[in-house]
């Protein structure tokens, strides 16, 4: 029987022998990658030899201490069973390296298939009763897998015996692998690390988006980032504002069809106004009452769902029509939508407006993307109320300068509604409320109802903006020709469910905003079902002339089409929360943060049993998981 030196020897041919297995099953993660420079290529051969490795490491240092423990200190106890000691010695191996090379297989399938690795949404589904049945795998896939899995056991065990036969055969022929090749071999490797952590590095610094988009094709990967490091250097770097890449980025497949167009004989203007932070119970008679009156002209939707808690997943989803966590790779590949190709293919004037930064968020980079710059206005004040102002005289300037003969686009972000919460004394309706407004000096506990008044007041500023707006266009007989839409990016929580702010939680005062959509010729409607920020897009592109179906470029549906809406997804930076009459469910898309899924009736109420929602409902969640992947490179539609 193998003594214990033997048996490390073994080992390291075992582990170099499922070094190599597992590079060659990672081959797949990269089957969609493009290699169009050397930069790129270079990444992607160091990044899967390295990554590799890396798998592998847990299950190496794991056999390594086994093997430890069973040489020294439990030599004396097992020197008479050496059989027991090679079983558990090559048997902890074997197990660790059968468990790695399975997690990469079922890791490259969810990619394959998905777009993106295993994570918090795919543990959820695989966890639950019925989840394998939902995702395809019937009690025939669950076998098969199970015979897989068996499979790769022997595979296992085959390899070490073949190993085994191997070292007998070469200790005959006086031959044997020198032990120093394999700490070459090691060496190698950790430049290649080094390497490839550079390379990510530069390419992140020179914004090189080959080796970002990359990165995304292998599972775990750790992004090193050295623009801090050559600032202080003295290298001259362009620093953008606002969020930095995240390596969660890969390539899109987006339209999933080429788009057909028959550009209408009388294209309509379109006017859009978003206001930040602005929640759908605001839009109220007392409090907005310009707004009120025009929304009674137009189609007013009371039930309609932002697609994030927070700026960017709430217009990223209004513009694109897609779920919130592509915001990564159409901002990795500065992807502006569809929607405004389609605009500037027909030759509109754009007239683009905020309060905020088209840079942070990054609308510049994303939504605006092929928009020139001169045509991105943003001005600023110390008090949000002041830029709305100089903003909207600024469009409504725009529009009387424009070229009649042509359509236009007009886009206006208002600030108003913004913490801290803007307006002139002329705007004040409701008193008392907190004056200084102090974020170390104020109390949650007792000023809240304070700071709600605040509010109060800055959405009637917001109502005397949005109505200059409707004044001019009624008074220039525009209205008959202009598409006009008025929503916010997401709500505001005054403390009803232990939060103040956004961006925190998906409860309704988070996400619940207004929408109100003139069309012309339309009468004055109101509608109580179920909407999203994912339905614009699918509403306005027919009207620009679209024919495909809106499932080539979105994830919603017509506004005023037949099919109903029977559930959402909302989505933040790391999670997404899908809602239906009945049900919200908090879902984390890292595989960390399982433990944070938190499910509650769709009014917010905890639930005795959670567990019911995923077993009624895994038909909705499968279709929710083929949606994240939908749009991406590579992925099965």
């Amino acid at each position: 029987m193998l003594q214990a030196d033997q048996r490390l020897r073994l080992l390291h041919h075992y582990f170099f022998v499922s070094y190599l297995v597992v590079v060659g099953l990672s081959l797949g993660f990269i089957n969609g990658v493009a290699l169009h420079d050397l930069q790129t290529g270079f990444f992607v051969i160091a990044t899967l030899l390295s990554s590799s490795f890396f798998y592998l490491l847990p299950a190496l240092v794991l056999s390594k201490s086994v093997h430890f423990l069973l040489a020294v200190p439990l030599g004396r106890v097992l020197e008479s069973r050496k059989t027991l000691a090679a079983v558990l010695d090559l048997g902890v191996a074997m197990g660790a390296v059968a468990l790695v090379e399975l997690l990469v297989l079922a890791d490259r399938s969810v990619f394959s298939l998905f777009g993106f690795h295993i994570n918090g949404f795919v543990v959820n589904l695989v966890t639950t009763p019925g989840g394998m049945e939902s995702m395809g795998a019937g009690g025939s896939a669950i076998l098969i897998g199970g015979v897989g899995i068996l499979a790769l056991g022997l595979a296992q065990a085959l390899v070490l015996w073949l190993l085994y036969k191997a070292r007998l055969t070469a200790k005959q022929r006086s031959f044997s692998l020198p032990g120093r090749l394999y700490r070459y071999g090691l060496m190698v490797i950790v430049l290649l690390g080094v390497s490839e952590k550079a390379t990510y590095g530069m390419s992140h610094l020179q914004d090189f988006k080959g080796v970002l988009v990359a990165a995304h094709a292998f599972p775990l990967y750790q992004p090193l980032t050295i623009r801090s490091l050559a600032e202080k250097l003295g290298v001259e770097v362009k620093r953008q504002e606002g969020l930095e890449f995240d390596n969660d980025i890969s390539q899109l497949s987006y339209p999933a069809q080429p788009l057909q167009v028959t550009v209408p004989a009388k294209p309509l203007n379109i006017v859009w106004l978003v206001a930040e932070s602005w929640r759908a119970d605001m839009l109220d008679p007392e409090i907005m009452p310009e707004t009120w009156k025009f929304s009674r002209q137009g189609q007013r939707f009371t039930n309609h769902f932002s697609g994030g808690n927070g700026t960017r997943m709430g217009l990223f989803s209004m513009f694109y029509g897609v779920y919130g966590p592509y915001w990564f790779s159409f901002l990795g590949e500065r992807r502006q939508p569809v929607m405004m190709d389609v605009l500037q293919d027909q030759g509109y004037q754009f007239g683009l407006y905020t309060s905020a930064k088209f840079s942070y968020p990054e609308f510049d980079k994303t939504i605006f993307a092929g928009m020139p710059e001169a045509l991105l206005h943003s001005h600023q004040e110390s008090v949000g109320w002041k830029a709305d102002r100089h903003n909207v005289g600024e469009m409504l300037n725009f529009m009387k300068k424009r070229d009649a003969a042509r359509p236009f686009m007009s886009f206006m972000f208002f600030e108003s509604p913004h913490a801290s919460y803007y307006f002139p004394e002329e705007s004040v309706i409701r008193r008392p409320y907190l004056e200084d407004f102090n974020y170390a000096t104020m109390s949650l506990d007792k000023d809240i109802a304070l700071i709600r008044n605040r509010y109060i007041n800055s959405c009637h500023h917001l109502d005397s903006q949005f109505a200059r707006v409707f004044a001019y266009l009624e008074e220039n007989d525009l209205l008959d020709t202009t598409i006009v839409i008025i929503t916010g990016d997401h709500g505001e929580e005054f403390m009803e469910r232990g939060r103040w702010g956004h961006n925190s939680d998906f409860n309704k005062e988070q996400v619940q905003v207004p929408l109100v959509i003139r069309l012309p010729g339309k009468a004055g409607t109101e509608t109580n079902r179920m909407t999203s920020h994912l339905d614009i897009p699918p509403t306005l592109l027919p009207l620009l002339g679209v024919t495909n179906d809106s499932s080539d470029y979105a994830q919603g549906f017509d506004l005023f089409g037949p099919i109903e809406r029977k559930f959402t997804l909302i989505a933040d930076w790391s999670r997404v929360c899908y809602v239906d009459g009945e049900y919200k469910a908090v879902i984390p898309l890292k595989t960390s943060g399982v433990l944070n899924s938190k499910t509650t009736t769709s009014d917010d109420e905890p639930l005795a049993d959670s567990a019911l929602f995923y077993k009624t409902h895994m038909n909705s969640l499968q279709e929710v998981l083929k949606g994240l992947g939908k749009f991406k490179r590579g992925s099965a539609s």
